[in-house]
């Protein structure tokens, strides 16, 4: 019962910040306003709702001053709200282009300038990342989880090159994040709270300079490697 309960105040909590972040930029003239809402109330309501014990590990690997592309393993619906309370940045987030259309999910992402990518062929889904990099470029850090789909056991799992392609079209560095708990606090299956410890650790960035496209996979291999190290660490 008390798992219910929780699930019914997070998607509460949920929408009722992605209706109401907005109306801050109205106030502060910001369109950062809803990412900094994010961070600062979001995301900590988040983790208090759901019971979940955050640890982060190495804020200090996370460059203040330009923009990155944070690439992190995924397990959970708590993984968004986890990085948004755990990086001291804004985050924008990368969804398919027809969230876009969602109710309240669809209107706050656009308005709190997030980006979308339509997967509809290859051909749009290439030029959406070079849109995409420009706007990293203008100043804009991206959070991507490069698995595609939330692990069911927390275990990690290959990796796709979108991500890295779109840190060495931007020329930006990639900074890998470990998430370790979030799949037991809220599994993939079946939906079920139960409060637990979190970890989350951030690793030192990694140059997309230091590749080319001939070698991205070398650049794939790297940074997955990274994670599942900080992930296996105790």
């Amino acid at each position: 019962m008390m798992s219910v309960i929780r699930l019914f105040f997070l998607f509460f909590w949920t929408l009722s910040l992605m209706f109401l972040g907005p109306l801050f930029i109205l106030f502060t003239f910001n369109r950062q306003a809803p990412l900094v809402i994010a961070r600062k109330f979001f995301a900590p309501g988040l983790m208090w709702i759901a019971g979940a014990d955050v640890t982060v590990v190495g804020k200090e690997n996370v460059p203040l001053d330009k923009p990155v592309v944070f690439v992190a393993n995924h397990a959970s619906h708590l993984d968004i709200g986890c990085l948004c309370g755990a990086l001291p940045v804004n985050l924008h987030f990368i969804g398919k282009k027809e969230l876009m259309y969602f109710p309240i999910v669809g209107w706050y992402m656009l308005i709190a300038g997030h980006i979308f990518i339509d997967r509809k062929s290859r051909k749009k889904a290439a030029e959406s990342l070079k849109q995409a990099a420009l706007k990293i470029r203008e100043g804009k850090s991206v959070v991507m989880y490069p698995e595609g789909t939330r692990s069911a056991d927390g275990t990690i799992g290959v990796f796709k090159k979108g991500a890295f392609h779109l840190a060495m079209d931007a020329g930006v560095q990639i900074i890998p994040v470990s998430m370790n708990g979030t799949e037991k606090v809220w599994p993939k299956s079946p939906n079920k709270i139960t409060p637990g410890k979190v970890m989350i650790k951030i690793g030192k960035p990694i140059d997309s300079k230091d590749y080319t496209k001939a070698t991205i996979r070398d650049f794939v291999a790297d940074t997955r490697a990274v994670i599942v190290k900080l992930h296996q660490e105790n």
